[in-house]
């Protein structure tokens, strides 16, 4: 029975249970959604709370966790249900019968209590879910993480390039160099910002800013931060913080963006490992100087440079503003001018954009270009913002030598290209650079800090050759500002237009240096006593033709003197007190020297004469036995046009050991000399033999040379050495008998070994130079107006006995110029091409009889940039096939007969007025000039015959400065 039972009892049992909760749903309505509301309430008020603690958290950059947003979107989703269950159920409260007690509708009120109770049982649950230890962490690091980037222009060439470098597996260090504020923090930006737009195969792009005062721990930080790295505490020493950082990078294709780098950086002692083709990451790096990025390791470099005059006016009137250039009709014009005053330097842009952005009145912008010209340092905003930044540059340069060559470089007028060679001799002169055991020493010491320079971008490139440099408008305002701090010290009004010499400027008793290049000024009278003025440079002065006779009584103590290139034609009595005197520059003039003035200069050590010429019957002129006063004389240039001067020259050994600048012009009397290594010399030849460190060989005008012999005849006890071992330079003009004779059996010596530009004009006995063979670094040959030349190197006995053969002939030349020369069929007759494995340009002009160029596929390759000549003249080479012919073709720039006439007529006129008057200079700056060049191809319009210029480009004689 108990067995029939007990199955019963819990049947009913189970079915009391389940009415029971069924019945719950109707009768616990009530009280169901009342607990419903309450729980909710406290939903509401706990993801409120954990809402507050994400906001929190986010503001410090932390990105919530998947878990607290996930239950945050499930509340925020159960709000809206939950409220519709809670207004349904008070509404059908409202509705029941008898008082309340009794629903109308027991099946809409069941289902209803049975919603109440599932939405109870949810909120409960969110409620258990919303305890949350943590609400936020931080967030895994982007790829990219975009700067703040400025407005820029003139960017585009230099980004495209970098973004086309680092595409490239064999580029693993890109460098970016430039002068301190042109622009290479805003192209680093710009390339990190690009790599946010298009997908790229880096896993991480990091940006740090190193800056001049390297700071490791600052720099470990920062990567750490990209890389999400747990923080380190104080305790962790930087090896530690190296490896962390390097186990990260290591599983990583990276690339690290390093901005104003200073110095050399030890990239593993950071924890950045090194790049390379395995791990494919990279670094790009920005720098003021080019030797950081030599010590970086760059596989590439790439300069920023200026900003166009267009470019200049885009930036400056973005800063300036479109409102304040509108204001006035005369502000764009005023505005442009004030523009071209920033020198493109987008830092100087900047600056001066904003100081000018609420300057509606145009007195105020004229005012501003008054000032801008007078000194850009006192601009407004110019010294704290701009110069301050660029003296690092100066401050961090490797000794107080380079700082002081540097601002020597500022005493140049504006946009000056310097001649390097004669800027190292003024350096040496000044003395500047010392403790040397020779003069040529002195010179490599001079070129490493013209290279310092120039790599830091403190002196800039003037012309492809590399023999001129010039200062960034800005940068020698930079070198004025540093020079200047100590008020009155220096004077420099170079290329100012002024008419007499500026005393108003003068502090007597402190100016040190006084410069005075390319003014107006007719005549300098007598100074106030300036004991501590050591340093007088009055060059290129073209008005300049009187000193009064006590000017120089004002000065005792000056050591450097430079009036060259000026109308002075006699020197005041007073400059024979100037003992002191190191360096005494009087260049291009025929100058009347005093009597005794060359006696007094006992401390000399560098002296420039233009047109030499003695006199021992006169007592008012010096004699040139005077020169043996000079012991301690370092570096001579003088100009001869005496004979008898030129033999007393030549038998000076002292002054033939400190000779580096020859020029012969207008001297009759020679007529067979014989340049050799020998020291002796007879009645019918003159020995050039001591010359062993002459640099510059000019010989001009002298139109009874007949021949010369290049020989290394030497006395029995005396080492055979080579021709002229120094020599650079070497222009022979207008020398109409002259024939060169050589011995190939001395081509086993080494002769002309530094020799590399070579110039030849109106030397029309010349039938072949076969002698070039004797000059193995030939680099420039240029030969115009020898109306007898037939080839340049002569397939005759001489070659066949040298040593030389095709791959060696002209294997170091990349400048050939051949101007009129109507006789000329061939460069070398020997073979039919050259290698040519360093030609970089052909020019050839009025060489009607030349039918081939020595060129084939082989030739130039790589190197050459163009081939300059008449369309007529080209079209009637013969090639060795038409593929050849195509393929130079594409290096052709054209010039056509009215060039042909200009340029010939034009350097006519020249050599004619040379060979008339000794004194008479060229101011043909397209041959001699880099400054301004005549280019073929150019109408007569493009070539400047000025007369006005005349003083401001080089003489045939003389480089400019």
């Amino acid at each position: 029975m108990a067995d029939f039972v007990s199955p019963i009892i819990d049947i009913v049992s189970r079915v009391m249970d389940c009415s029971t909760k069924h019945l719950n749903y109707l009768r616990a309505l009530e009280e169901n959604l009342d607990q419903l509301k309450e729980e909710m309430t406290q939903l509401n008020e706990l993801n409120n709370d954990v809402n507050n603690k994400v906001i929190v958290e986010e503001a410090r950059l932390k990105k919530r966790t998947n878990q607290v947003d996930g239950w945050m979107k499930r509340v925020e989703d159960s709000r809206p249900e939950v409220d519709r269950t809670i207004l349904e159920g008070t509404q059908q409260l409202e509705r029941r019968c008898l008082n309340g007690c009794c629903p109308k509708n027991c099946w809409s009120s069941y289902k209803l209590g049975k919603k109440v109770v599932n939405k109870l049982l949810l909120v409960e649950k969110l409620k258990c879910d919303g305890v949350f230890e943590i609400v936020a962490e931080n967030p895994p690091c982007p790829p990219v993480q975009e700067l703040l980037e400025n407005f820029t222009v003139g960017l585009d060439s230099e980004f495209e390039n970098a973004l086309s470098l680092l595409r490239k597996d064999d580029i693993q260090v890109l460098g970016l160099y430039g002068v301190g504020g042109i622009g290479k923090t805003t192209l680093l930006k710009k390339i990190n910002n690009e790599f946010q737009k298009r997908s790229n195969d880096f896993d991480i792009i990091i940006w740090v800013l190193i800056s001049s005062e390297v700071k490791m721990g600052t720099v470990q930080e920062t990567i750490r931060e990209r890389l999400g790295l747990n923080s380190w505490s104080d305790s962790v020493p930087l090896s530690s913080r190296a490896s962390h950082i390097l186990n990260a990078l290591k599983k990583k294709k990276f690339l690290i963006l390093l901005d104003d780098v200073w110095e050399e950086l030890d990239l593993q002692s950071i924890g950045i490992p090194l790049p390379s083709v395995e791990n494919k990451s990279k670094i790009v790096l920005s720098t003021r100087s080019l030797d950081v990025c030599g010590a970086m390791g760059t596989d590439k470099t790439i300069e920023v440079k200026s900003l166009n005059k267009e470019q200049s006016w885009v930036l400056f009137q973005k800063k300036v503003g479109q409102q304040t250039l509108d204001a006035d009709p005369q502000i764009p014009k005023l505005a442009e001018t004030v523009a071209e005053k920033c020198h493109g330097l987008p830092l100087v842009l900047i600056t001066i954009g904003a100081s000018m952005a609420s300057k509606t009145n145009p007195r105020e912008w004229k005012r501003a270009i008054s000032e801008l010209n007078k000194s850009v340092a006192k601009f407004p905003g110019m010294e704290k913002r701009v110069f301050h930044l660029l003296k690092f540059s100066y401050d961090k340069l490797p000794s107080a030598t380079d700082q002081v060559c540097f601002l020597f470089c500022a005493l140049y007028q504006e946009d000056e290209s310097i001649y390097i060679p004669f800027l190292i001799n003024k350096w040496i002169g000044m003395g500047y650079i010392g403790d040397f055991e020779d003069f040529e020493e002195a010179v490599n010491i001079g070129h490493g800090i013209i290279g310092t320079l120039k790599r830091t971008c403190l002196l800039e490139n003037v012309d492809d050759n590399g023999e001129r440099v010039k200062m960034h408008d800005v940068i020698r305002e930079l070198a004025l500002w540093i020079a200047g701090r100590e008020e009155g010290k220096v004077i420099v009004k170079s290329g100012y237009n002024l008419k007499e010499f500026p005393i108003n400027d003068l502090n007597p008793t402190v100016v040190e240096t006084i410069s005075l290049m390319h003014t107006g000024i007719t005549n300098l009278e007598k100074l106030p006593s300036c004991r501590n003025l050591s340093t007088f440079f009055a060059s290129y002065n073209n008005d300049l033709n009187h000193i009064n006779d006590d000017f120089f009584l004002s000065m005792p103590n000056l050591k450097f003197l430079d009036l060259s290139f000026s109308k002075i034609t006699k020197l005041p009595t007073s400059i024979c007190e100037l003992s002191e005197l190191k360096y005494l520059n009087l260049l291009r003039r025929e100058v009347a020297i005093p009597r005794g003035m060359i006696m007094n200069f006992s401390n000399l050590e560098f002296l420039e004469l233009g047109v030499l010429k003695s006199d021992n019957s006169s007592e008012e002129f010096f004699e040139f036995e005077e020169f043996r006063c000079l012991k301690k004389l370092k570096y001579l240039t003088i100009s001869i046009s005496d004979f008898k001067d030129l033999v007393r020259l030549l038998s000076n050994p002292h002054l033939c050991s400190c000779l580096r600048h020859l020029v012969i012009r207008d001297c009759k009397e020679i007529c067979l000399p014989t340049l050799s290594a020998s020291s002796s010399s007879s009645s019918s030849h003159l020995s050039l033999g001591r010359l062993q460190k002459l640099q510059f060989l000019h010989i001009l005008n002298c139109s009874e040379i007949k021949e010369w012999i290049f020989d290394c005849i030497t006395n029995d006890d005396e080492p055979e050495i080579g021709l002229f071992e120094s020599l650079e330079k070497m222009f022979l003009y207008n020398l109409p008998k002259l024939i060169i004779s050589w011995d190939a059996r001395n081509l086993h010596c080494t002769h002309f070994r530094k020799l590399h530009s070579l110039r030849l004009y109106g030397c029309h006995a010349m039938v072949d130079l076969t002698w070039l063979l004797l000059i193995p670094n030939l680099q420039t040959l240029e030969i115009w107006s020898c109306s007898s030349l037939q080839e340049i190197i002569s397939s005759s006995e001489g070659f066949a006995q040298s040593p030389c053969d095709e791959n060696t002939t002209f294997s170091n030349l990349k400048y050939l110029t051949l101007w009129d020369l109507p006789n000329l069929q061939s460069i070398c007759s020997h073979t039919s091409a050259l290698p040519f494995p360093s030609l970089e340009t052909i020019h050839v002009l009025n060489c009607p009889n030349m039918r081939r160029l020595p060129l084939d596929s082989n030739s130039a390759k790589n190197t050459l940039k163009k081939i300059e000549g008449q369309a007529e003249w080209w079209n009637e080479l013969e090639w060795e096939n038409e593929t050849t012919k195509t393929h130079f073709a594409t290096f052709l720039r054209s010039c056509d007969a009215r060039c042909t006439i200009t340029v010939i007529v034009f350097f006519s006129i020249i050599f004619i007025s040379i060979s008339i008057s000794p004194t008479s200079t060229a101011s043909s700056s397209s041959i001699f000039s880099a400054k301004k060049g005549y280019k073929l191809g150019s109408t007569d319009s493009d070539t400047d015959t000025d007369s006005d210029t005349d003083t401001e480009t080089e003489t045939l004689v003389y480089p400019q400065n």
